[in-house]
């Protein structure tokens, strides 16, 4: 599975001017696409695990396939904007050809490309931009990363124009790339988008649906496509799988051509088996983390927090869970180190992530808790048990969890590790109802704000019982961290800025509102058997995921093997 799903700030990232995917592959020595069977190369790629899905097309839903099990909504949906996975400083223009902010970061002005269709032919224009913010601005459900804005308008067919009621930069990312465009001539006769099943997709994308099966679908070349010749595959087949270890063992078997999620000793079992096609990248670009419900007892306790922390052992994690592909983190303020290193407050210079099992137990005696007769922690006779669950078919994460409460117990904690569905764990992170999950962080690779905020920001998450829109799902409710998050956003200095986010650091340093683990891969795996052209270390040009919105861009660099 495809799992991280990257947040990339918006600031620094607000650039001018026009890019074009070029149509050939950027990879040295790929080759010229030929007529006829190289044409029609199909990929097969791995759907998030988790068994057959319903022919759910909602690009806004969390629990829709095409979203969060699919993992395909952004080849038939697109957003205004593409922003790099592995170089946070830079963007694609897309839908928008170029934006501009004015009024102090307080009024943004996108200017649209012309020509574009959508796949049942009809044009794209500054109409269906509008109808699709106003559409998420009604219904808060489908405002997934929080959008607050105050008006949008359509000068003319080619411009729109947000305004907002404070500097609203840090909103790019959710704006530009965190929503998807759809059309108002379809979507304004829906009843209800927050259920619409939409079932027949009609994007702008490079993809259409042309079948679809509960464990198998189908996506063609758009012939309406505004990039001119491409995209230069014909087309993409899902495949779902029950677990990962099915998917895994597909892959080394050669019968998947592109995937997300890591292999174990994937150089020996995947690589090593075609080394002249098979290949694996893991860049990190962002971080992953235990997320304590703060509404649940004992975790919302600091000592007790800071004492998971303490007796949990990352190298192992990292080493026996992850294979080796996730690196511990080193900075208790959660920063991914060395690549946000210019943003660290020196105050935390020697803030370090250690294992230390005597000062865990130290800290849980101080706090009151004592040692009982089962070898618990327990205040007035109340014994610390704990459930960590996650998706049974997130193999990696289901290891993991199992060392985290072997090490736990040694300080006098029991952990019940839980192996849920992949649906039934997405709902239960969005409504509250876990006591520890294991997560991935939104990210951006040389950008602490954007991974603190996704953590952190009780805008982005709900009461109990109530869908989280983004983030924060472990509920952290604090006034202090929010004065900081909207300091950041109104700062008008860069200095402004680190100021703020030295205090977020503090934050986490201090009150361990999570817990972080490993750097969070943005995993991907591919053969080029059929194809040239997917990222790699050297030639970095976006992540090589599948998943999207990043994958539309991977898709359409692909050239066939003549």
């Amino acid at each position: 599975m495809s799992r991280n799903r990257r947040l990339v700030s918006a600031a620094g990232a607000v650039l001018a001017g026009l890019f074009a995917i070029t149509a050939c592959s950027t990879s040295p020595g790929s080759s010229t696409p030929t007529s006829g069977g190289a044409n029609h190369v199909i990929l097969t790629v791995v759907g998030n695990t988790g068994g057959p899905q319903p022919r759910t097309f909602n690009p806004y839903l969390s629990t829709s396939g095409i979203n969060a099990l699919w993992g395909a909504a952004g080849m038939i949906y697109e957003p205004l904007v593409q922003l790099d996975a592995v170089k946070p400083t830079v963007s694609y223009p897309w839908l928008a050809k170029s934006w501009t902010w004015s009024n102090d970061n307080k009024t943004l002005t996108f200017h649209l490309r012309s020509g574009v269709k959508w796949t049942d032919g009809k044009p794209f224009t500054s109409a269906d931009v509008v109808f699709t913010f106003n559409m998420i601005k009604k219904y808060p459900a489908l405002n997934t990363g929080g959008i607050k804005f105050n008006t949008v308008t359509a000068p003319n067919p080619l411009t729109v124009v947000m305004t907002f009621a404070a500097p609203s930069f840090t909103q790019f990312f959710y704006i530009a790339e965190n929503t998807y465009i759809v059309p108002e001539h379809i979507w304004s006769h829906v009843k209800n988008p927050t259920t619409y099943q939409n079932p027949h997709p009609v994007g702008t994308g490079p993809f259409e649906l042309a079948s679809f099966q509960p464990s198998t679908m189908l996506l063609t070349r758009n012939p309406h496509y505004w990039q001119p010749g491409l995209p230069k595959i014909y087309g993409l087949r899902y495949v779902q799988y029950s677990d990962n270890t099915t998917a895994i063992e597909a892959q080394e078997n050669g019968q998947v051509d592109w995937a997300g999620g890591p292999i174990p000793d994937g150089q020996k079992l995947y690589v090593d088996r075609a080394p002249q096609y098979n290949h694996f990248w893991y860049p990190p670009t962002g971080i992953v983390s235990i997320l304590p419900n703060q509404h649940v007892w004992p975790l919302n306790l600091t000592a007790v927090r800071k004492a998971i922390s303490l007796a949990v052992n990352r190298e192992e994690i990292d080493k026996v869970g992850e294979s080796g592909y996730e690196a511990p983190l080193t900075s208790a303020t959660g920063l991914l180190l060395p690549d946000d290193q210019s943003e660290l407050d020196p105050a935390y210079q020697n803030a370090d992530l250690t294992t230390n099992v005597a000062e865990a137990k130290s800290l849980l005696l101080k706090a009151g808790f004592k040692m009982d007769s089962n070898g618990l922690m327990a205040l007035n006779g109340k014994e610390i048990k704990l459930t960590l669950g996650d998706p049974s078919g997130f193999a990696d994460y289901m290891t993991d969890a199992q060392i985290i409460s072997t090490e736990l117990k040694k300080i006098g904690i029991a952990v019940t590790v839980q192996g849920l569905s992949t649906n039934g764990w997405f709902s239960d992170i969005a409504t509250g109802s876990f006591q520890m999950t294991l997560m991935w962080s939104n990210s951006a690779t040389g950008d602490g704000y954007a991974v603190l905020d996704s953590l952190l920001d009780y805008k982005l998450t709900a009461p109990i019982g109530t869908s989280a829109s983004g983030g924060d799902y472990e509920r952290w409710d604090n006034a202090q961290t929010q004065t900081f998050l909207s300091d950041y956003q109104d700062a008008p200095t860069a200095a402004g800025r680190q100021q703020a986010l030295d205090g977020l650091e503090g934050i986490m340093v201090n009150e361990v509102p999570v817990i972080p683990l490993v750097g969070a891969a943005d995993w991907s795996s591919y053969s080029t058997r059929k194809v040239t052209g997917f990222p790699s270390p050297s030639d970095p040009y976006d992540a090589a995921t599948e998943g999207t919105p990043v994958g539309e861009v991977v898709a359409l660099h692909l050239v066939p093997r003549s």
